[in-house]
Parts: structure tokens; sequence; C-alpha cells
């Protein structure tokens, strides 16, 4: 594994916001790459013009070559999370190094809910963790568990205070995370009148409990059959639940890491009826398949839900490529390989791989390189698009005057295989290693401070800041800005 650059800057110097000119790079704008200079001024782009001149003092950086990104947002991360089981390896600051070095400026944790505990109190004390620990900006979901008795009043109070979405499990029930369909249904019943989004892991839990009991009885307890003990019925059956809800109260829903096509159907159906529901898919659905459980490598592929078989994979792209999704996120849990846990029982294993930094990449090399999607489109999944979804529009999300100056310098035309050594996560594994990945991040830039350059993190932990978000509004998540939901999808 590389040496962790980042913790020699932890107490080295503050950051120096930089004028910066970035000239010659390939701006990928939603009509297609074109050739712009862009100037960024204590922060923020202050203009994108053909040959700008660089003033006294302005650093200039070449971009020749260069494919010029907006600042890569990460809507799903589980940095430093502790199901009260295991904690993952990567804390706030090797998990935000590693983004930097990914291209991701932004990225969006998850504050738990522990049993019965304050909706306010769970923000403020995931802020308390990630404040001053952080190479690049965040934004937080709240995760919602168990609620407590005034939890209704406590909602307004969180989107104020910038959290605006809220995360629901429909499994785990051994945990904090898991939340009765009693609870998710009130929860959608007020949020989207106060302009908060529900967010879906959504597996049938009946499902995969009767699987695996199924499964550890004939003796077939190995990683080898993680993937057969969650089949894709557990995940549709629970995605058709969430949309009856959303049906039902017209509040917005947002299911995460979707792994099958009919799930992706059922919510671009729903859309087409004018409800408020959306799908991400993660880049390693997008890009690995189940044949890795049948390898003596199984252990690295262990995520939930699993991977899905070749067939289930290229449909998925095509979905992708039909603008049926609105963004896709990498879903990193950076749990080591030593916290598997035993073969002989995957049941217990603790399921999560990093992917932060392979984010980009992963999803470039799949869907640009192997499955000609057009560029802008694709980038638009890791920027634009939850950039929208999560209220962070227009800040974060685009190279235009008066954004953010986060910036990515990408190199299209490197190729070669995926080292896991060379990445920052103290995971220290990769499920892409040695695999051909298309492209590298060159460089990094949030708020126009270098993060990363050429293999090496050179921002300061503690660089970063909370980003609120604002209230969801539908119009805004959606390309193009479509309607409102129809008043009559909703039921009083």
């Amino acid at each position: 594994m590389a040496l962790p650059v980042w913790r020699l800057r932890r107490q080295s110097r503050s950051s120096v916001t930089e004028n910066v000119v970035i000239r010659g790079g390939d701006i990928v704008a939603p009509t297609g790459p074109r050739r712009a200079d862009v100037r960024v001024v204590d922060g923020r782009i202050a203009e994108v013009e053909a040959s700008l001149k660089a003033e006294p003092g302005d650093t200039v950086i070449d971009a020749d070559g260069l494919l010029v990104l907006p600042g890569i947002i990460d809507g799903h991360t589980h940095f430093e999370l502790d199901t009260g089981k295991m904690q993952t390896l990567d804390d706030f600051a090797a998990g935000s190094a590693s983004a930097a070095a990914g291209g991701v400026t932004t990225y969006i944790n998850f504050a738990p809910q522990q049993k019965k505990q304050s909706l306010v109190d769970a923000v403020k004390a995931e802020r308390q963790k990630a404040d001053g620990h952080t190479v690049v900006d965040y934004a937080l979901h709240l995760s919602f568990g168990t609620p407590g008795d005034k939890w209704e009043s406590e909602l307004d109070q969180v989107v104020k205070m910038g959290v605006t979405s809220a995360k629901v499990y429909t499994t785990y029930t051994d945990t904090i995370y898991y939340t009765r369909d009693w609870d998710w249904y009130r929860l959608m019943q007020r949020s989207g009148a106060v302009g908060m989004l529900v967010m879906v892991h959504a597996e049938n839990d009946d499902i995969l409990k009767g699987r695996t009991e199924e499964l550890l009885n004939q003796g077939k307890g190995s990683f080898h059959y993680h993937a057969a003990a969650r089949p894709e019925i557990a995940e549709v059956e629970a995605v058709s639940r969430g949309l009856a809800f959303c049906r039902e109260t017209g509040s917005p829903v947002y299911f995460v890491h979707l792994s099958s096509p009919e799930s992706v159907s059922l919510v671009a159906h729903a859309q087409s009826e004018g409800l408020p529901a959306f799908g991400e898919v993660c880049a390693h659905h997008l890009s690995l398949d189940d044949s890795e459980y049948e390898s003596d490598q199984a252990p690295r592929f262990v995520m939930t839900p699993p991977l899905r078989p070749r067939a289930t994979v290229n449909r998925l792209i095509q979905q992708v490529r039909e603008g049926l999704i609105a963004a896709s996120g990498s879903d990193h849990c950076g749990y080591g390989l030593s916290q598997r846990g035993s073969d002989k029982d995957f049941s217990a294993a603790s399921p999560g791989i990093p992917g932060v930094e392979t984010l980009w990449p992963v999803l470039y090399t799949s869907l640009v390189a192997e499955a000609g999607m057009p560029l802008a489109a694709a980038i638009d999944l890791v920027t634009a698009g939850p950039a929208r979804v999560f209220g962070l529009w227009p800040a974060k999300g685009v190279i235009q005057p008066g954004s953010d100056g986060d910036i990515v310098l990408y190199d299209p035309s490197a190729r070669g295989p995926l080292d896991e050594r060379s990445l920052h996560s103290k995971a220290a594994f990769s499920p892409w290693n040695g695999r051909t990945v298309h492209g590298k991040v060159v460089r990094t830039l949030s708020r126009g401070t270098t993060v990363y350059r050429e293999g090496t993190v050179t921002g300061d932990v503690g660089h970063g800041r909370f980003v609120p978000c604002a209230p969801f509004n539908v119009a805004r998540a959606r390309r193009g800005g479509a309607p409102t939901v129809a008043s009559s999808a909703r039921r009083t």
C-alpha cells in the first residue's frame, strides 16, 4: 500500500487558497468536450473562456491533452462506519484522502441514528467526527433507524441544518440501521412536506434470512454462496414496497445501489407515472459479475447487494445508457479483508468494499471506454446528477462561473492494470486489482486548492468543510426540470 502522505500534512500548514488558471484542456460540458480555459478566484470559478490571460500571482496549470471535469460527487460513502460489531478501517481522514486521489471533491456520508436517539443529536455527532478531519468537502445523509418519541418535530430542524435526505434499511434487523415498515411509512408521510428525500437500501429481510438458513443447513457456508443468499427478488420486492409508499404519500424516494434490471424498470415506470422516484447504480454492479464468487478471491467481492450474472450487468449498463439512473456512487465501506471472518459462515461477514478512489476510473472504463456511452452523460452520473438530487447544485457538479472551484484533470489516454498498492484506503485492497483501467486522475482541485497531484495527496486534513444541502426539489432533481408529481398520485 502507498505511503499515506495525507498523514504528513495534518499539522504541516494550513490550506492556502490560490488563484488558478487551467489552460488548454477539454472541458466536459453537456454537449460534449470543448476547448476552454478556467479561472478560479478565491475558491470559486470566475471565468470559463478560450485563451484566458493569467494575472500576476496566478498559478497556471497546463491541461493540454487532459479532460477538465467538474469535481466528482460521491453521494454514497460510509467513512468511520460502526455497526456495533465492527468498525471500518477508513476514518474521515483516510477516506477523504482516498476520495481526493480519485477526483472526488465532495462526498456524502451517513449520520447513523442510535436507537431512539434525537435526529438532531445524530447529525451533530457525525459533524463532530468529520469537521477538521477531512481533506475534501462533505455533506451528510441521516441514517434513520428506530426513531425516538419526538422525531416528527425534528425533521424540519434537521433540514434546516442542511441534511435533507434520510436513509432507511429494510434489512440488518440486528443492528441500529434497520427501520421497520411502520416507521418507514410514517417517515414518508412527513418527509416530502419538509423537503427531505427518503433513501432506501431495498432488500426483503425475510427472503434473505430464509435463503441464508437454507444454504447454511445444506453446508453451503463459504463466501462462494454470498450471492445465492441474496437473490434479486429480495431487492425487487422491497423496491415495489417503497414505490407503494411513494404513491400513497407523494413523498420522494431514492433507491440506492440497485443491482437488478427489474428494479430499475420499476423505478422508471413510476417516473413515467409522475412519481418522484429515483435510482442509483454503483460502479461495482456495472463492472463486476458473480463469477468472482467462484474463485478463492471471493472475500474481495462481499458487498450487499451482491454481484449479479454478466447478462444482468449488461442489462444494467444499457439502462444507464438509456438515462434511467439518476446518479452513481461507490458505496465505499472500507473494511479490510481480515475483517471478513470465517469462510465457513458467509452470513457473519462484514460486507462492504473500498471504492471512492476508483469510482470515476471504473465508470469511465465500463461505460465510456467499453460500452460507448457519451462522456458527458457518464460524468453527469457523478457530478450534476447527484448535485441536483441532493441539493448541492449549482455550487457543486458543474464548471461555470459562480460554482466552487472543484475541478479534476483526467488523462483519458492512460491505460493499464489497477494496482491496489497505489491506493489510499486503509482497507488496503481493491476488487478491481489487476484489471485494466482506462484513464487516470492527474490532479484534483478542491475550491481552487490542489489536494491531489500525480500520486500524492497534497491537501491538508482539515481543508474540507461541511456543505449544507438544499431541501429536496423534484423539478431540480429531474433532468430537464420535469414537472412535480401529479396531484393524482397523492392520496388524502
